[in-house]
Protein backbone atom coordinates (compact mmCIF):
# COMPACT_ATOMS: atom_id res chain seq x y z
CA UNK A 1 0.00 0.00 0.00
CA UNK A 2 1.16 3.53 -0.78
CA UNK A 3 0.44 6.26 1.77
CA UNK A 4 0.92 9.91 0.84
CA UNK A 5 1.38 12.55 3.53
CA UNK A 6 0.47 16.19 2.88
CA UNK A 7 1.24 18.40 5.86
CA UNK A 8 -0.01 21.56 4.17
CA UNK A 9 -2.72 20.77 1.58
CA UNK A 10 -4.34 23.47 -0.49
CA UNK A 11 -7.27 24.27 -2.66
CA UNK A 12 -5.34 24.95 -5.85
CA UNK A 13 -7.03 27.64 -7.91
CA UNK A 14 -5.48 27.89 -11.39
CA UNK A 15 -6.27 30.54 -13.95
CA UNK A 16 -4.97 32.10 -17.15
CA UNK A 17 -4.41 35.66 -18.35
CA UNK A 18 -3.14 36.98 -21.66
CA UNK A 19 -0.58 39.20 -19.93
CA UNK A 20 -0.07 39.49 -16.17
CA UNK A 21 -0.21 43.19 -15.23
CA UNK A 22 1.70 43.99 -12.06
CA UNK A 23 -0.05 46.66 -10.02
CA UNK A 24 -3.08 46.64 -12.32
CA UNK A 25 -6.32 44.81 -13.01
CA UNK A 26 -6.10 41.22 -14.27
CA UNK A 27 -9.21 39.44 -15.53
CA UNK A 28 -8.79 35.74 -14.99
CA UNK A 29 -9.92 33.14 -17.51
CA UNK A 30 -10.33 29.34 -17.39
CA UNK A 31 -10.46 29.35 -13.61
CA UNK A 32 -10.62 25.94 -11.95
CA UNK A 33 -10.26 24.62 -8.41
CA UNK A 34 -8.61 21.33 -7.46
CA UNK A 35 -7.74 19.47 -4.29
CA UNK A 36 -4.01 20.10 -4.06
CA UNK A 37 -0.85 19.77 -2.06
CA UNK A 38 2.03 17.59 -3.19
CA UNK A 39 1.01 14.35 -1.52
CA UNK A 40 -2.57 14.72 -2.65
CA UNK A 41 -1.36 15.30 -6.20
CA UNK A 42 0.63 12.06 -5.95
CA UNK A 43 -2.51 10.20 -4.85
CA UNK A 44 -4.52 11.71 -7.72
CA UNK A 45 -1.91 10.59 -10.25
CA UNK A 46 -1.81 7.09 -8.79
CA UNK A 47 -5.59 6.84 -9.01
CA UNK A 48 -5.55 7.94 -12.66
CA UNK A 49 -3.34 4.96 -13.57
CA UNK A 50 -5.26 2.47 -11.46
CA UNK A 51 -3.08 2.36 -8.34
CA UNK A 52 -4.68 2.72 -4.91
CA UNK A 53 -3.24 4.87 -2.15
CA UNK A 54 -4.19 6.38 1.18
CA UNK A 55 -3.96 10.17 1.47
CA UNK A 56 -3.37 11.66 4.90
CA UNK A 57 -2.07 14.79 6.56
CA UNK A 58 -3.84 17.84 8.00
CA UNK A 59 -7.07 19.53 6.86
CA UNK A 60 -9.05 22.42 8.35
CA UNK A 61 -12.28 24.34 7.85
CA UNK A 62 -14.40 24.74 4.73
CA UNK A 63 -11.45 24.42 2.36
CA UNK A 64 -10.56 21.14 4.07
CA UNK A 65 -14.14 19.95 3.53
CA UNK A 66 -13.82 20.81 -0.17
CA UNK A 67 -10.67 18.68 -0.43
CA UNK A 68 -12.31 15.75 1.37
CA UNK A 69 -15.27 15.91 -1.01
CA UNK A 70 -13.04 16.02 -4.07
CA UNK A 71 -11.08 13.00 -2.85
CA UNK A 72 -14.37 11.24 -2.16
CA UNK A 73 -15.55 12.05 -5.71
CA UNK A 74 -12.28 10.63 -7.08
CA UNK A 75 -12.64 7.51 -4.91
CA UNK A 76 -9.29 8.11 -3.24
CA UNK A 77 -9.04 6.67 0.28
CA UNK A 78 -8.22 9.38 2.81
CA UNK A 79 -7.80 9.77 6.56
CA UNK A 80 -6.77 13.29 7.56
CA UNK A 81 -6.29 14.89 10.96
CA UNK A 82 -8.65 17.85 11.46
CA UNK A 83 -6.92 20.96 12.85
CA UNK A 84 -8.05 24.45 13.78
CA UNK A 85 -8.31 27.20 11.17
CA UNK A 86 -8.79 26.81 7.44
CA UNK A 87 -6.76 24.94 4.82
CA UNK A 88 -4.99 27.36 2.51
CA UNK A 89 -5.98 28.38 -1.01
CA UNK A 90 -3.17 28.83 -3.56
CA UNK A 91 -3.58 30.89 -6.72
CA UNK A 92 -1.54 29.87 -9.77
CA UNK A 93 -1.71 32.15 -12.82
CA UNK A 94 -0.39 31.30 -16.29
CA UNK A 95 0.08 33.97 -18.97
CA UNK A 96 0.03 33.39 -22.73
CA UNK A 97 3.74 32.50 -22.70
CA UNK A 98 3.01 29.82 -20.06
CA UNK A 99 4.95 31.76 -17.41
CA UNK A 100 3.67 30.64 -14.01
CA UNK A 101 3.06 33.04 -11.11
CA UNK A 102 2.12 31.46 -7.78
CA UNK A 103 0.50 33.15 -4.78
CA UNK A 104 0.55 30.65 -1.91
CA UNK A 105 -0.91 31.04 1.56
CA UNK A 106 0.92 29.80 4.66
CA UNK A 107 -1.77 27.42 5.88
CA UNK A 108 -3.11 26.74 9.39
CA UNK A 109 -0.87 26.19 12.41
CA UNK A 110 -0.48 22.68 13.82
CA UNK A 111 -0.01 21.86 17.49
CA UNK A 112 2.13 19.18 19.13
CA UNK A 113 -1.06 17.17 19.72
CA UNK A 114 -2.03 17.48 16.03
CA UNK A 115 1.33 16.07 14.98
CA UNK A 116 1.06 13.26 17.54
CA UNK A 117 -2.36 12.29 16.13
CA UNK A 118 -0.92 12.10 12.63
CA UNK A 119 2.00 10.00 13.84
CA UNK A 120 -0.51 7.59 15.41
CA UNK A 121 -2.21 7.15 12.05
CA UNK A 122 1.11 6.61 10.27
CA UNK A 123 2.07 3.95 12.81
CA UNK A 124 -0.72 1.80 11.35
CA UNK A 125 0.29 1.93 7.66
CA UNK A 126 2.45 -0.50 5.73
CA UNK A 127 4.32 -0.55 2.42
CA UNK A 128 5.47 2.79 1.02
CA UNK A 129 5.36 6.22 2.63
CA UNK A 130 5.54 9.35 0.45
CA UNK A 131 6.64 12.49 2.31
CA UNK A 132 6.40 15.53 0.08
CA UNK A 133 5.95 19.26 0.14
CA UNK A 134 6.29 21.99 2.71
CA UNK A 135 4.78 22.12 6.18
CA UNK A 136 2.57 24.65 7.91
CA UNK A 137 3.32 26.79 10.97
CA UNK A 138 4.08 24.81 14.11
CA UNK A 139 5.59 21.77 12.37
CA UNK A 140 9.29 21.26 13.23
CA UNK A 141 11.92 21.18 10.48
CA UNK A 142 13.04 17.69 11.48
CA UNK A 143 9.60 16.12 10.99
CA UNK A 144 10.54 14.22 7.81
CA UNK A 145 13.68 12.84 9.43
CA UNK A 146 11.68 11.61 12.42
CA UNK A 147 8.96 10.07 10.26
CA UNK A 148 11.52 8.38 8.02
CA UNK A 149 13.28 6.86 11.02
CA UNK A 150 9.99 5.53 12.39
CA UNK A 151 8.94 4.23 8.98
CA UNK A 152 12.20 2.36 8.48
CA UNK A 153 11.89 0.85 11.97
CA UNK A 154 8.47 -0.44 10.85
CA UNK A 155 9.97 -1.77 7.58
CA UNK A 156 8.32 0.81 5.33
CA UNK A 157 10.05 2.28 2.28
CA UNK A 158 10.16 6.07 2.10
CA UNK A 159 10.14 8.57 -0.77
CA UNK A 160 11.14 12.13 0.16
CA UNK A 161 10.37 15.15 -2.01
CA UNK A 162 11.11 18.34 -0.11
CA UNK A 163 13.48 21.29 -0.11
CA UNK A 164 15.33 23.58 2.25
CA UNK A 165 15.62 22.57 5.89
CA UNK A 166 13.05 19.78 5.46
CA UNK A 167 15.32 18.19 2.83
CA UNK A 168 18.52 18.74 4.82
CA UNK A 169 17.03 17.10 7.89
CA UNK A 170 15.10 14.40 6.04
CA UNK A 171 18.01 12.93 4.11
CA UNK A 172 19.89 12.28 7.37
CA UNK A 173 17.52 9.34 7.92
CA UNK A 174 18.32 7.80 4.52
CA UNK A 175 14.96 7.80 2.71
CA UNK A 176 14.92 5.10 0.02
CA UNK A 177 14.25 7.54 -2.84
CA UNK A 178 14.69 11.31 -3.05
CA UNK A 179 13.78 13.72 -5.86
CA UNK A 180 15.62 17.03 -5.69
CA UNK A 181 15.69 19.31 -8.71
CA UNK A 182 18.94 20.82 -9.93
CA UNK A 183 18.36 24.10 -8.07
CA UNK A 184 17.72 22.26 -4.79
CA UNK A 185 20.88 20.22 -5.34
CA UNK A 186 22.89 23.42 -5.87
CA UNK A 187 21.40 24.93 -2.72
CA UNK A 188 22.19 21.92 -0.58
CA UNK A 189 25.81 21.59 -1.71
CA UNK A 190 26.28 25.37 -2.15
CA UNK A 191 27.46 24.94 -5.72
CA UNK A 192 26.41 27.43 -8.44
CA UNK A 193 23.66 25.85 -10.50
CA UNK A 194 25.45 26.64 -13.77
CA UNK A 195 28.36 24.44 -12.64
CA UNK A 196 26.16 21.38 -12.25
CA UNK A 197 26.73 19.39 -15.41
CA UNK A 198 25.71 15.74 -15.59
CA UNK A 199 28.98 14.36 -14.25
CA UNK A 200 28.98 16.74 -11.27
CA UNK A 201 25.35 15.95 -10.45
CA UNK A 202 26.09 12.22 -10.44
CA UNK A 203 28.92 12.75 -7.96
CA UNK A 204 26.71 14.85 -5.69
CA UNK A 205 23.80 12.43 -5.99
CA UNK A 206 26.02 9.62 -4.73
CA UNK A 207 27.08 11.77 -1.79
CA UNK A 208 23.41 11.93 -0.87
CA UNK A 209 23.34 8.13 -0.80
CA UNK A 210 25.84 7.92 2.05
CA UNK A 211 23.03 7.69 4.64
CA UNK A 212 21.29 4.81 2.84
CA UNK A 213 19.30 6.31 -0.04
CA UNK A 214 19.16 3.92 -3.02
CA UNK A 215 17.83 6.15 -5.83
CA UNK A 216 18.28 9.88 -6.47
CA UNK A 217 16.16 11.44 -9.20
CA UNK A 218 17.19 14.92 -10.31
CA UNK A 219 14.64 16.84 -12.34
CA UNK A 220 16.08 19.41 -14.75
CA UNK A 221 12.99 21.00 -16.30
CA UNK A 222 13.22 21.34 -20.07
CA UNK A 223 16.54 19.46 -20.04
CA UNK A 224 14.91 16.29 -18.74
CA UNK A 225 15.89 14.23 -15.71
CA UNK A 226 18.73 12.18 -14.26
CA UNK A 227 18.24 8.87 -12.40
CA UNK A 228 21.19 7.82 -10.24
CA UNK A 229 21.85 4.63 -8.26
CA UNK A 230 25.06 3.48 -6.58
CA UNK A 231 26.39 1.90 -9.79
CA UNK A 232 24.38 3.38 -12.67
CA UNK A 233 23.09 6.69 -13.97
CA UNK A 234 20.75 7.34 -16.90
CA UNK A 235 19.68 10.59 -18.53
CA UNK A 236 16.21 11.05 -20.00
CA UNK A 237 15.43 14.05 -22.22
CA UNK A 238 12.14 15.89 -21.75
CA UNK A 239 9.38 14.80 -24.10
CA UNK A 240 8.02 17.09 -26.79
CA UNK A 241 4.38 17.52 -25.80
CA UNK A 242 1.51 20.01 -26.15
CA UNK A 243 2.31 21.96 -22.98
CA UNK A 244 -0.41 23.29 -20.69
CA UNK A 245 1.12 23.71 -17.23
CA UNK A 246 4.02 22.37 -15.19
CA UNK A 247 1.92 22.48 -12.01
CA UNK A 248 1.93 19.01 -10.48
CA UNK A 249 4.54 17.57 -12.88
CA UNK A 250 7.02 16.83 -10.10
CA UNK A 251 4.31 15.18 -8.02
CA UNK A 252 3.35 12.99 -10.97
CA UNK A 253 6.98 11.90 -11.21
CA UNK A 254 6.93 10.98 -7.52
CA UNK A 255 3.81 8.89 -8.18
CA UNK A 256 5.84 6.97 -10.75
CA UNK A 257 8.60 6.39 -8.20
CA UNK A 258 6.05 5.08 -5.71
CA UNK A 259 4.64 2.69 -8.32
CA UNK A 260 8.17 1.50 -9.01
CA UNK A 261 8.84 0.64 -5.38
CA UNK A 262 5.51 -1.14 -5.02
CA UNK A 263 5.89 -3.13 -8.25
CA UNK A 264 9.65 -3.80 -8.01
CA UNK A 265 10.51 -2.18 -11.35
CA UNK A 266 14.09 -1.93 -12.60
CA UNK A 267 15.85 1.37 -13.20
CA UNK A 268 14.81 1.78 -16.84
CA UNK A 269 11.17 0.87 -16.16
CA UNK A 270 11.12 3.25 -13.21
CA UNK A 271 12.50 6.14 -15.23
CA UNK A 272 10.22 5.57 -18.23
CA UNK A 273 7.09 5.47 -16.05
CA UNK A 274 8.08 8.50 -13.97
CA UNK A 275 8.92 10.63 -17.03
CA UNK A 276 5.70 9.64 -18.83
CA UNK A 277 3.57 10.52 -15.80
CA UNK A 278 5.36 13.85 -15.39
CA UNK A 279 4.95 14.73 -19.08
CA UNK A 280 1.28 13.75 -18.91
CA UNK A 281 0.72 16.17 -16.03
CA UNK A 282 2.19 18.97 -18.17
CA UNK A 283 -0.48 18.30 -20.82
CA UNK A 284 -3.43 18.98 -18.49
CA UNK A 285 -4.92 22.08 -16.90
CA UNK A 286 -4.47 22.73 -13.19
CA UNK A 287 -3.25 19.77 -11.17
CA UNK A 288 -5.19 17.16 -13.12
CA UNK A 289 -3.19 14.00 -13.88
CA UNK A 290 -3.10 12.45 -17.33
CA UNK A 291 -5.28 9.41 -17.94
CA UNK A 292 -3.81 5.91 -18.18
CA UNK A 293 -4.14 5.75 -21.98
CA UNK A 294 -2.16 8.97 -22.42
CA UNK A 295 0.54 7.75 -20.05
CA UNK A 296 0.92 4.47 -21.96
CA UNK A 297 1.32 6.40 -25.22
CA UNK A 298 3.91 8.69 -23.65
CA UNK A 299 5.92 5.75 -22.31
CA UNK A 300 6.57 4.72 -25.92
CA UNK A 301 8.20 8.11 -26.57
CA UNK A 302 10.62 8.04 -23.63
CA UNK A 303 14.29 7.49 -24.43
CA UNK A 304 17.31 7.23 -22.18
CA UNK A 305 21.10 7.01 -22.37
CA UNK A 306 23.72 5.84 -19.90
CA UNK A 307 25.59 8.68 -18.26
Amino acid sequence: MITTVTFNPAVDKTAQVQTLVMGGLNRLQNVRQDAGGKGINVSKTLKAVGVDSLATGFLAGNAGDFIRQRLQDLEIAHDFVEVQGNTRTNLKVLDAAMTLTELNEAGPACSFDDIARLEEKLAQVQGILVLSGNVGPGVPEDIYRRLTEKAHAARLQVILDADGALFREGIQAGPDVIKPNRFELSQYFQVPEEELDTARMIVLARKLMETGTRLVVISMGEEGSLFVTADRAIVLPALKIPFQSAVGAGDAMVAGLACSLEQGLDLEQTAVLAVALSAGACMTEGTQPADAETVEALKLQVTWTEA
